[in-house]
Parts: C-alpha cells; structure tokens; sequence
C-alpha cells in the first residue's frame, strides 16, 4: 500500500500530470466566471478555458506524427493569441526564471509595456488581475519549454556565466534545430538572432508576445543560465532571420 501511494504522488508530480491537473482545475474556473455577470469575470472565464486546454495539449510525454505536431503547435499559437486579444494585452512579452517558489521558466503577457510591475509567480499562477497593485497581466509556460527539456538531455543551463551562454546555444544548431544563433551585447540591450526557427510566425508583433517554441526556447535557456528576467523590447524579421532585443535584469 505504502509503495503504491508513492508511485501515485511521484506520477502527480510529473510536469505532463501537473499540466492536466491544472489545465482542469482552470476549465472548471472559467466556466464558473462565465456565469457571473461582469464583463471583467467573462473575458477571464473565457481566457481561463482556452488557457486550461491549452496546458492540457501543449506538454505530452506522447510521440507524435510531425504533421499532427505542427498542427498542435499553430493550435496553441492561435489560442494564445485569441487569449491576449480577449483580454486585450498589448505588453511585450517577459521571460521569467526559476525560482524558491517556482519550479519552472514561465512567460508573463502584461497589460502594457509601461512601468510593469511583476506579481509573485509561483507555479499555480496564471492571471494578474491587478488587485495588489501589480500589473495587470497573463502567465503561461513557454511555448519552448518542452523543447528546453529536450535540449538540456544534451548540454546542461544551470548556473552559468553569462559570457558564456553563445558557447552553449549552438547545441540548437548541432541537433538541428535552428540554422544559426548568435547573442550579442549592443548598448543597453542584447541581441539574439535566429536562424531558420520552426514555426516562425513572421508576425513582429506576436513575437513579442509569445515567440515560437524555438525562440522561445532560446530565450528561457538565456533567463535560466542567467537567472535574470528578460524583458523583450523589439523583434526584427529578415529573410528566414528573427531578431530579438531584450534587456535583462535580476
């Protein structure tokens, strides 16, 4: 009995299990929010559905076909962007971090770009309703996080100087993900450029919002390895070339 009750809590710990949990948890919420008659109550209500199948779908332990993987990933991208047009965030994206209270990087969609002051994320947080004084605003797991997994089985981000962070990138290259990447200092900002990312959009604004799981994956290693917030300023398209700015801060 002992043995099966910790299989049961180390499989409920299991970042796919948690998703589902959660992704559940947030269904049954919006649609308790849709029955309360303020418009505020709605838009979260809605956002809370497509956010909870939105976990439930994005992280799988499963293979899949890779057309039915494409599917799924310009699936969640719409969802994402059906969600932040419903409630009408127009902020440019901000990477966050592990920390004490949270297991796992995680995005944080603002309201606005100006004076963004960043609830407590922990990981069952999901909206900033702006109550306390924090921003207004929407946190999600990166579309890249599955892909960061896979990638750190090769090279480990943890811990690691930023001048060195360039060096360990160029294992997305080397497992044939991107065609190129390159990070650079330039002023008050970094630069990272892309090439050839999968999935790219094309559309700047997006990108600023929620970037395609192998930006995105790019840029959660950088928070990781740093332990730094990035804060996206600007993205630049160019041939099959994605360009970030974004600054970092502690």
């Amino acid at each position: 009995m002992r043995e099966e009750t910790m299989r049961r809590d180390l499989s409920l710990q299991q970042p796919h299990i948690k998703a589902k949990i959660i992704g559940t948890t947030l269904i049954i919420i919006g649609i308790v929010f849709l029955f309360i008659s303020s418009s505020l109550y709605i838009k979260l209500g809605f956002a809370a559905l497509l956010i909870g199948f939105f976990m439930i779908i994005i992280i799988t332990e499963k293979s899949v076909p890779q057309i039915i993987s494409n599917a799924q990933i310009e699936g969640n991208a719409d969802a994402v962007k059906q969600i932040t047009k419903e409630l009408n965030l127009k902020g440019n994206v901000m990477f966050i971090p592990k920390s004490d209270i949270l297991t796992e990087e995680r995005v944080f969609i603002p309201l606005k770009n100006m004076n963004v002051s960043l609830p407590d994320i922990d990981n069952d947080f999901v909206f900033s309703t702006g109550n306390d004084g924090k921003s207004l605003g929407l946190v999600l797991p990166p579309s890249g996080l599955k892909l960061l997994h896979e990638v750190e089985k090769e090279v480990d981000f943890e811990d690691m100087d930023i001048d060195h962070i360039e060096e360990k990138l160029q294992t997305f290259v080397g497992m044939d993900i991107l065609k190129s990447v390159s990070l650079k200092k330039t002023q008050d900002q970094w630069k990272l450029e892309v090439g050839n990312p999968a999935h790219c959009t094309q559309n700047s604004d997006f990108c600023k919002q929620y970037p395609c799981p192998s930006c995105s994956a790019l840029l959660s290693a950088i928070a990781k390895a740093s332990k730094q917030k990035i804060q996206v300023e600007n993205t630049v398209h160019n041939g099959k070339k994605t360009t970030f700015f974004f600054t970092m801060e502690g």
